[in-house]
């Protein structure tokens, strides 16, 4: 006895050593992103401009996220995850990418020691988490903060694991109830863990065989109370399904024609995509061009190769059961985002190979291990070590395109050449570095592309404005609200114009439009604010500083102008406070140091500003 639990725990030492070394390497090789930049894809309003997060973990944040919808999406853990970045690291990209590898190292650890736990197979199961972790597809959720969706809710996929195999070791209501928590986690972070009862169920088949029978009265009598285990599962699933569609109803929408037989033409060749894009994971992209257009002998052949395939499955069920699971892993985790059936159609995006990924690991390992009982023992061990690597080396070369927006830009554009999403984010990128000449033929290429589009307009006046163009730059503006006139952004951009034009009445009329359209717009705010200062009515220029600051409370010029303003009115104990706040967000703001020991000094002999 005492010889049997010695041996025990040096297995499992061995098996803690593969997690940690797995997470270690994981670690290792995604260090490098968390040092990039902001990808202005989004990260702009999941995170960097995004009110709710740029307080910090605090209570009214917490509220919002689990009471608002951002973005067309109610993921209150998300945000809070993004919160908690921001109370432990500040302000800025650092903390938040530094979260995503240390998620996506854990989830490696953790696939690992499920699968091992599960099927006592310690090498193949690292093999499949190795394959995870390092696939090149995983670049994107790894490297781009806004897809923190995919790694955090893998977390709660993995623990999800983990604790319904102690379920079915023994079963118990409050070990299924620890399921379930950690799949409502999981959807409150994505929804695409609704998937998680399907998954759990071919678990049961293989390697948990909590069932084994597929049709007849003894399919009914194994699987009948394992179906009705899952019922508050299935229950949870279709909430979060109802969810995403109230959400989304009254949002942008994917302005698609495309009726539910199209929708269902375009699934199974963008099913092969994915299976072409996880086999040769080369010329990848922060986006790719939606292809709306159905071709309908195509879909036909992919619906029935994929049919062939599932069907090949079921025949090899009893000798190889984990080519069946694996492959319909495969297929029930990528569903929900599949193009035709998720909401939006774009073609395909790297991030939603996250989960399914794992089932394809699965069948490849497992049936690798066969054929290396046999003839081809020497060289599978090789072949897998091989892919491993070679996964390794590609990801190397992915990474450094997320370092920052030139980067990703740049060969987005090289990648989709005729898109004008893309020629708008390289011009803005550009821009952003200050390299207005270069910009300016970008984002003048997006407009040839699209030329009714006002955000395309907007970005082109911004720089003409960098450039002294202030003329043409206010052409663009009044061009952008003439095609897209909800656009508030465009009023505040208008007054810059104006204001340097020198045209005040009209910029603040601008500025004014601008707050109208955006009540919780700090820039906006902030403008009209300046304006209203520079033209000695501070008393009014106050309540826009004050709004300014409510909305973007980790900007710390915003503060200096509020504690500036403060000063001017007499109220010398806010000003301090204010300025005070401003240097701790940015102990390096020009005349900060100086202006707040003049504001000290002012207030303790009783003078004005």
């Amino acid at each position: 006895m005492s010889a049997s639990r010695d041996s025990a725990r040096s297995g499992f030492r061995a098996e803690w050593g593969i997690a940690a070394l797995l997470f270690a390497l994981t670690l290792a090789l995604f260090w490098p992103a968390q040092g990039f930049d902001y990808v202005n894809l989004d990260d702009n309003v999941f995170v960097a401009d995004n009110p709710m997060v740029a307080g910090g973990l605090r209570w009214e944040g917490v509220r919002q996220a689990f009471t608002t919808v951002h973005e067309q999406w109610w993921l209150p853990l998300l945000w809070i995850s993004y919160m908690v970045d921001v109370a432990l690291f500040g302000a800025g990209p650092h903390g938040h990418h530094l979260v995503n590898v240390l998620l996506h190292a854990a989830n490696a650890a953790l696939l690992f020691w499920a699968l091992f736990r599960m099927t006592g197979s310690r090498w193949r199961s690292a093999f499949v988490a190795a394959l995870f972790a390092w696939h090149p597809l995983q670049v994107e959720p790894v490297a781009w903060i806004t897809a923190r969706k995919d790694v955090l809710s893998g977390l709660f996929f993995m623990l999800g694991l983990l604790a319904y195999r102690r379920h079915a070791r023994q079963p118990s209501a409050g070990r299924l109830a620890a399921v379930f928590a950690l799949m409502l986690a999981g959807l409150m972070a994505k929804a695409v863990l609704i998937a998680v009862p399907f998954i759990l169920l071919l678990l049961d088949y293989w390697p948990l065989r909590r069932a084994q029978a597929l049709w007849g009265g003894a399919a009914w009598a194994e699987w009948k109370p394992l179906l009705r285990e899952k019922i508050p599962l299935f229950g949870l699933a279709a909430v979060f399904v109802a969810v995403n569609l109230c959400t989304h109803a009254s949002g942008r929408g994917d302005g698609s024609p495309l009726g539910p037989l199209d929708r269902l033409g375009l699934v199974a060749p963008n099913v092969f995509a994915y299976l072409n894009k996880i086999a040769v994971p080369v010329r990848l992209s922060i986006f790719y061009p939606e292809r709306d257009a159905v071709s309908w002998p195509l879909s036909l052949a992919a619906a029935a190769a994929l049919a062939a395939a599932t069907a090949v499955g079921f025949r090899e069920r009893k000798k190889r059961p984990h080519m069946l699971v694996g492959w319909l892993w495969f297929l029930l985790a990528l569903a929900p985002v599949v193009r035709g059936v998720r909401m939006g159609l774009a073609q395909s995006a790297d991030r939603w190979t996250y989960l399914p990924l794992i089932g394809l690991g699965i069948a490849l390992a497992w049936t690798g291990a066969e054929w290396a009982r046999g003839r081809a023992r020497r060289w599978v061990p090789a072949a897998g070590a091989l892919i491993l690597a070679a996964c390794v080396a590609r990801t190397h070369a992915q990474l450094p395109w997320w370092r920052n927006d030139l980067a990703m830009f740049r060969r987005a554009v090289v990648l989709a050449p005729n898109h004008p999403l893309m020629h708008s984010h390289y011009g803005k990128a550009l821009h952003a570095a200050g390299r207005y000449q270069e910009a300016e033929p970008e984002l003048r290429e997006a407009l040839r592309l699209h030329p009714d589009y006002g955000e395309y307009w907007s970005a082109l006046g911004m720089t003409l404005l960098k450039l002294g163009r202030a003329e043409e730059a206010l052409a663009a503006y009044d061009r952008a609200i003439e095609v897209q006139p909800d656009g508030a952004r465009f009023y505040n951009n208008r007054g810059n114009a104006l204001v340097q034009l020198g045209r005040a009445d009209e910029a603040e009329a601008a500025f004014a439009e601008a707050v109208r359209r955006m009540p919780n717009g700090a820039q906006a705010h902030y403008n009209l604010g300046n304006l209203l200062a520079h033209s000695g009515r501070v008393p009014e220029a106050l309540p826009h500083y004050e709004a300014a600051v409510r909305s973007r409370p980790d900007l710390a010029q915003l503060w200096f102008n509020l504690g500036v303003a403060y000063a001017q009115v007499d109220r010398p104990a806010e000003a301090v406070a204010c300025v005070e706040r401003a240097l701790r967000i940015d102990p390096a703001l020009p005349n900060g140091e100086k202006t707040l020991a003049r504001l000290r000094l002012l207030g303790r002999i009783g003078a004005g500003f």
